[in-house]
């Protein structure tokens, strides 16, 4: 079956309604969807797309569309979701694309449209409403997006404003923030070096006792064991006072901390963490 064709029950889990609700929404000719040889219902993602954005323009028209993920979710972020949970890489690059096309800034896509649909799935995965498989799709989906548009937004090498190392601490397996941490550093002239996830502390201190960065970008889930990052951070700050390098930490786990080394700046949204990265000292 071609990718961009999904099933009925495909197109209930991405638009997070029943299935009977697609059906009757097909059967009205709200949304459109062609019949197979044995009479089930197929729909196209570009379709399922164009009903996402004719809800959003007029909600009343379709009932029930007004209500669920339609009443938590903006369209832009409706269309994320959608876009991720199928896999289409080339449509989420576009979406991006597009919203930088109307003057929002990279920090300003990401915190307003990518995070808020992302966030959702994981609850609808947390819910059970989504497999962990589907959770897999659009986690990858997105690493793949964020591969896609760097490329786009990097800088001409001799226009570097300096080297920054991007890191998860501990045992945190979930690199998704630190990937989009390290492409908006790109956006704003970084050479990064990508760590991820599940890396030693001591060799995320030993590399930046080693190689001076300019920048250390953190990054810890809520998940995370607090006496743990709490030990870990103050390892890595240590390391870092010692060679003058910066030391920004997002995420829900540093949120969690009651407080963090004095050389240390948390941010709580990506527009938080460009005006950090643009000021003087940095």
């Amino acid at each position: 079956m071609a990718m961009d064709i999904i099933s009925t029950k495909g197109v209930a889990e991405v638009l997070g309604v029943s299935e009977a609700t697609v059906k009757r929404w097909a059967d009205a000719g709200t949304l459109k969807c062609f019949r197979t040889a044995g009479g089930h219902r197929k729909f196209r993602l570009r379709d399922v797309r164009a009903f996402l954005t004719d809800q959003m323009d007029s909600p009343d028209a379709v009932g029930e569309a007004s209500v669920g993920l339609a009443a938590e979710l903006t369209r832009e972020q409706l269309e994320a979701r959608a876009l991720a949970l199928s896999s289409d890489v080339d449509a989420l690059v576009s979406l991006i694309a597009r919203e930088r096309m109307r003057g929002r800034s990279l920090a300003h896509v990401f915190d307003e449209v990518i995070a808020p649909a992302m966030s959702q799935i994981g609850e609808s995965w947390a819910a059970g409403k989504l497999t962990t498989a589907q959770e897999h799709v659009a986690s990858n989906a997105l690493i793949e997006t964020i591969a896609r548009v760097r490329p786009l937004i990097e800088r001409p090498s001799t226009r570097y404003r300096g080297r920054a190392i991007c890191t998860c601490l501990g045992d945190e397996q979930h690199d998704i923030g630190v990937r989009v941490v390290g492409l908006i550093l790109a956006a704003e002239g970084f050479r990064t070096s990508m760590l991820g996830g599940n890396v030693p502390t001591s060799d995320i201190a030993r590399m930046v006792a080693s190689e001076q960065p300019a920048l250390v970008a953190l990054s810890a889930s809520g998940h995370a064991n607090l006496e743990r990052l709490r030990s870990d951070i103050a390892i890595v700050a240590g390391a870092a006072a010692a060679s003058q390098t910066r030391v920004l930490a997002g995420g829900h786990g540093f949120a969690r901390l009651a407080s963090v080394p004095s050389n240390v700046s948390r941010f709580f949204k990506l527009q938080e963490f460009v005006t950090l990265v643009k000021e003087p000292n940095g």
